[in-house]
Protein backbone atom coordinates (compact mmCIF):
# COMPACT_ATOMS: atom_id res chain seq x y z
CA UNK A 1 0.00 0.00 0.00
CA UNK A 2 1.08 3.56 -0.41
CA UNK A 3 1.94 5.85 1.83
CA UNK A 4 1.16 9.83 2.21
CA UNK A 5 4.11 12.13 1.75
CA UNK A 6 5.00 15.44 1.78
CA UNK A 7 7.56 16.42 -1.58
CA UNK A 8 10.20 18.20 0.74
CA UNK A 9 10.40 14.28 2.92
CA UNK A 10 10.23 12.37 -0.53
CA UNK A 11 13.42 14.69 -2.05
CA UNK A 12 15.20 13.89 1.27
CA UNK A 13 14.16 10.43 1.44
CA UNK A 14 15.67 9.85 -2.38
CA UNK A 15 19.00 11.97 -1.93
CA UNK A 16 19.72 11.25 1.68
CA UNK A 17 18.70 7.44 1.58
CA UNK A 18 18.32 5.89 -1.81
CA UNK A 19 20.23 8.01 -4.05
CA UNK A 20 24.05 7.71 -2.12
CA UNK A 21 23.61 3.94 -3.05
CA UNK A 22 24.28 4.35 -6.80
CA UNK A 23 27.68 4.12 -8.47
CA UNK A 24 31.06 4.56 -6.60
CA UNK A 25 32.02 7.79 -7.99
CA UNK A 26 34.89 8.26 -10.19
CA UNK A 27 35.59 9.29 -13.91
CA UNK A 28 32.45 9.45 -16.03
CA UNK A 29 30.09 9.72 -12.62
CA UNK A 30 30.75 13.01 -11.52
CA UNK A 31 27.89 15.38 -11.21
CA UNK A 32 27.26 18.14 -12.81
CA UNK A 33 26.72 20.17 -10.20
CA UNK A 34 29.90 21.02 -7.96
CA UNK A 35 28.48 22.32 -4.23
CA UNK A 36 28.29 18.74 -2.85
CA UNK A 37 31.68 18.12 -3.66
CA UNK A 38 32.66 20.83 -1.68
CA UNK A 39 30.77 19.98 1.13
CA UNK A 40 32.42 16.79 1.35
CA UNK A 41 35.50 18.03 1.64
CA UNK A 42 35.02 20.21 3.97
CA UNK A 43 33.18 17.79 6.11
CA UNK A 44 36.29 14.74 5.85
CA UNK A 45 38.66 17.36 4.41
CA UNK A 46 39.78 15.22 1.70
CA UNK A 47 38.39 14.62 -1.71
CA UNK A 48 35.13 12.65 -2.42
CA UNK A 49 33.62 12.37 -5.71
CA UNK A 50 30.03 12.80 -5.76
CA UNK A 51 27.82 9.60 -8.18
CA UNK A 52 26.00 10.48 -11.06
CA UNK A 53 23.38 11.80 -8.88
CA UNK A 54 25.03 14.71 -7.57
CA UNK A 55 25.85 12.70 -4.37
CA UNK A 56 28.81 11.64 -2.08
CA UNK A 57 28.07 7.66 -2.57
CA UNK A 58 28.03 5.43 0.31
CA UNK A 59 30.56 2.90 -0.93
CA UNK A 60 29.09 0.17 0.91
CA UNK A 61 28.01 -3.56 -1.26
CA UNK A 62 25.10 -3.78 0.95
CA UNK A 63 23.14 -1.29 0.17
CA UNK A 64 21.80 -2.56 -3.15
CA UNK A 65 20.65 -0.08 -6.12
CA UNK A 66 18.62 2.78 -5.15
CA UNK A 67 14.71 2.58 -5.47
CA UNK A 68 13.01 3.35 -8.56
CA UNK A 69 10.91 5.94 -7.56
CA UNK A 70 14.10 7.70 -6.38
CA UNK A 71 15.73 7.65 -9.67
CA UNK A 72 12.25 9.00 -10.92
CA UNK A 73 12.65 11.81 -8.60
CA UNK A 74 16.43 11.84 -10.02
CA UNK A 75 15.31 12.15 -13.28
CA UNK A 76 12.18 14.93 -12.48
CA UNK A 77 14.56 17.64 -10.86
CA UNK A 78 16.76 17.30 -13.75
CA UNK A 79 13.85 18.27 -16.07
CA UNK A 80 13.34 21.58 -13.77
CA UNK A 81 16.75 22.78 -15.75
CA UNK A 82 14.78 22.58 -19.26
CA UNK A 83 12.32 25.06 -17.57
CA UNK A 84 12.14 28.79 -17.71
CA UNK A 85 12.12 31.67 -15.19
CA UNK A 86 8.88 33.46 -16.15
CA UNK A 87 8.80 36.34 -13.26
CA UNK A 88 5.42 38.53 -13.60
CA UNK A 89 6.10 42.05 -15.00
CA UNK A 90 5.24 43.71 -11.61
CA UNK A 91 7.15 40.94 -9.56
CA UNK A 92 8.63 42.25 -6.70
CA UNK A 93 9.77 40.38 -3.19
CA UNK A 94 9.83 43.47 -1.12
CA UNK A 95 6.49 45.87 -2.11
CA UNK A 96 7.60 48.67 0.80
CA UNK A 97 10.55 50.24 -1.79
CA UNK A 98 7.79 50.77 -4.58
CA UNK A 99 6.85 54.29 -2.26
CA UNK A 100 9.93 55.44 -4.00
CA UNK A 101 9.49 54.76 -8.01
CA UNK A 102 13.16 55.90 -8.94
CA UNK A 103 15.20 53.84 -6.66
CA UNK A 104 12.69 51.46 -7.11
CA UNK A 105 13.24 50.88 -10.61
CA UNK A 106 16.78 50.49 -10.57
CA UNK A 107 16.86 47.93 -7.54
CA UNK A 108 14.04 45.72 -9.53
CA UNK A 109 16.65 45.91 -12.91
CA UNK A 110 19.40 44.74 -10.71
CA UNK A 111 17.74 42.10 -9.16
CA UNK A 112 15.78 40.68 -12.87
CA UNK A 113 19.62 40.45 -13.69
CA UNK A 114 21.13 39.26 -11.07
CA UNK A 115 18.59 36.32 -10.85
CA UNK A 116 19.42 35.39 -14.82
CA UNK A 117 23.62 35.61 -13.43
CA UNK A 118 22.78 33.31 -10.42
CA UNK A 119 24.95 30.19 -11.08
CA UNK A 120 23.08 28.04 -9.18
CA UNK A 121 20.28 25.58 -11.05
CA UNK A 122 16.33 25.09 -10.10
CA UNK A 123 18.08 21.55 -10.24
CA UNK A 124 20.81 22.59 -7.79
CA UNK A 125 18.47 24.44 -5.35
CA UNK A 126 16.08 21.65 -5.36
CA UNK A 127 19.15 18.59 -4.47
CA UNK A 128 20.82 21.21 -2.12
CA UNK A 129 17.67 22.02 0.30
CA UNK A 130 16.92 17.94 0.04
CA UNK A 131 20.13 16.76 1.50
CA UNK A 132 20.76 20.10 3.94
CA UNK A 133 17.23 20.98 4.95
CA UNK A 134 15.33 23.93 4.86
CA UNK A 135 14.69 26.38 2.48
CA UNK A 136 16.11 29.15 0.80
CA UNK A 137 16.41 32.29 3.46
CA UNK A 138 14.31 34.51 2.77
CA UNK A 139 14.65 36.95 5.62
CA UNK A 140 15.72 40.51 5.64
CA UNK A 141 15.85 43.61 7.18
CA UNK A 142 13.03 46.24 5.97
CA UNK A 143 15.35 49.18 4.05
CA UNK A 144 14.80 52.65 4.24
CA UNK A 145 16.07 55.75 1.65
CA UNK A 146 18.76 57.77 3.05
CA UNK A 147 20.70 60.33 1.21
CA UNK A 148 24.08 59.05 -0.18
CA UNK A 149 26.87 60.97 2.08
CA UNK A 150 30.27 62.90 1.37
CA UNK A 151 33.63 61.83 2.99
CA UNK A 152 32.35 63.95 6.18
CA UNK A 153 29.16 61.95 6.25
CA UNK A 154 27.53 64.61 5.69
CA UNK A 155 24.91 64.52 3.14
CA UNK A 156 26.17 64.64 -0.86
CA UNK A 157 24.88 67.09 -3.00
CA UNK A 158 25.37 66.85 -6.74
CA UNK A 159 24.55 69.50 -9.59
CA UNK A 160 25.30 69.10 -13.42
CA UNK A 161 27.08 71.43 -15.54
CA UNK A 162 27.19 71.85 -18.96
CA UNK A 163 30.06 72.71 -20.88
CA UNK A 164 30.16 73.37 -24.69
CA UNK A 165 31.86 71.20 -27.16
CA UNK A 166 31.57 69.97 -30.70
CA UNK A 167 30.70 65.87 -31.66
CA UNK A 168 33.15 64.22 -34.49
CA UNK A 169 32.05 66.22 -37.37
CA UNK A 170 32.79 68.98 -35.59
CA UNK A 171 29.07 70.36 -35.21
CA UNK A 172 28.57 72.20 -31.63
CA UNK A 173 27.03 70.33 -28.98
CA UNK A 174 26.53 70.52 -25.14
CA UNK A 175 28.23 67.64 -22.66
CA UNK A 176 26.74 67.27 -19.22
CA UNK A 177 29.10 66.47 -16.33
CA UNK A 178 27.22 65.13 -12.80
CA UNK A 179 29.73 66.72 -10.02
CA UNK A 180 29.35 66.52 -6.18
CA UNK A 181 29.90 69.97 -5.69
CA UNK A 182 26.80 71.39 -5.56
CA UNK A 183 27.04 72.41 -1.84
CA UNK A 184 28.44 75.99 -1.18
CA UNK A 185 30.98 76.18 1.72
CA UNK A 186 30.79 80.28 2.38
CA UNK A 187 26.34 80.67 2.32
CA UNK A 188 26.54 76.70 4.32
CA UNK A 189 23.39 76.06 1.39
CA UNK A 190 22.77 74.01 -1.44
CA UNK A 191 23.75 75.97 -4.60
CA UNK A 192 21.32 76.86 -7.37
CA UNK A 193 20.24 73.20 -9.01
CA UNK A 194 22.10 71.39 -6.84
CA UNK A 195 20.19 67.89 -5.40
CA UNK A 196 20.34 65.20 -3.54
CA UNK A 197 20.92 61.22 -4.60
CA UNK A 198 19.35 58.73 -2.12
CA UNK A 199 19.46 54.97 -2.23
CA UNK A 200 18.27 51.86 -0.01
CA UNK A 201 19.72 50.94 3.28
CA UNK A 202 20.85 47.63 3.79
CA UNK A 203 20.85 47.07 0.25
CA UNK A 204 17.63 45.49 -0.40
CA UNK A 205 19.50 43.45 -3.37
CA UNK A 206 20.73 40.73 -1.96
CA UNK A 207 17.54 39.34 0.31
CA UNK A 208 15.41 40.06 -2.82
CA UNK A 209 17.59 37.49 -5.08
CA UNK A 210 17.18 35.58 -2.36
CA UNK A 211 13.21 35.57 -2.23
CA UNK A 212 13.45 35.33 -6.08
CA UNK A 213 15.48 31.82 -5.17
CA UNK A 214 13.01 30.82 -2.42
CA UNK A 215 9.94 31.09 -4.81
CA UNK A 216 11.83 29.21 -7.82
CA UNK A 217 12.34 26.69 -5.40
CA UNK A 218 8.58 26.81 -4.07
CA UNK A 219 7.44 26.86 -7.60
CA UNK A 220 10.06 23.90 -8.21
CA UNK A 221 8.17 21.93 -5.15
CA UNK A 222 4.49 22.01 -7.58
CA UNK A 223 6.28 21.35 -10.78
CA UNK A 224 7.78 17.64 -9.01
CA UNK A 225 4.28 17.06 -7.02
CA UNK A 226 2.24 17.27 -10.82
CA UNK A 227 5.50 15.56 -12.72
CA UNK A 228 5.67 12.56 -10.26
CA UNK A 229 2.28 11.83 -8.40
CA UNK A 230 1.26 9.10 -11.12
CA UNK A 231 4.47 7.79 -11.06
CA UNK A 232 5.47 6.90 -7.76
CA UNK A 233 5.17 2.92 -6.86
CA UNK A 234 5.49 3.48 -2.89
CA UNK A 235 4.39 7.34 -2.52
CA UNK A 236 1.00 9.35 -2.28
CA UNK A 237 2.40 12.58 -2.66
CA UNK A 238 0.81 15.68 -0.84
CA UNK A 239 0.74 19.10 -2.86
CA UNK A 240 3.42 21.64 -0.99
CA UNK A 241 1.47 24.20 1.13
CA UNK A 242 4.70 26.56 1.10
CA UNK A 243 3.61 30.19 0.80
CA UNK A 244 4.51 32.55 -1.76
CA UNK A 245 5.65 35.14 -0.17
CA UNK A 246 5.56 34.32 3.87
CA UNK A 247 7.16 37.65 4.32
CA UNK A 248 3.70 39.18 3.62
CA UNK A 249 0.79 38.71 6.24
CA UNK A 250 -1.54 36.50 4.76
CA UNK A 251 0.55 35.15 1.81
CA UNK A 252 -0.91 33.25 -0.89
CA UNK A 253 0.52 29.65 -1.94
CA UNK A 254 3.19 29.81 -4.15
CA UNK A 255 2.08 30.32 -7.88
CA UNK A 256 4.43 28.96 -11.18
CA UNK A 257 7.26 31.13 -12.29
CA UNK A 258 8.87 28.04 -13.90
CA UNK A 259 7.15 27.69 -17.28
CA UNK A 260 8.17 25.29 -20.36
CA UNK A 261 10.61 27.78 -22.82
CA UNK A 262 8.77 27.31 -25.86
CA UNK A 263 5.89 29.12 -23.89
CA UNK A 264 8.00 31.44 -22.16
CA UNK A 265 7.92 33.65 -25.34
Amino acid sequence: MKKRIDIEKLLKWAYCEELPKGGSGGAGMRAASAWASVESFMQLLTKVDDNEYGVVPTLSPFDGEPHEDALKVHAAVNALDQLELDFPENWNPMPCIEEHPEECASVMSQVRFGLRQRKRSASDIVRRHAILGGCPDWHGETPVLVARKNRNGQDAWFRMIVQQGSDPEGHPVEYRHETEDGWCRVQKAPKRGAYRKFHFDPDPVPCMIARGEYQIWCSCLAELVENLSENMELWHLNESNMEHCPWEPGAARAPRILMPIEESY
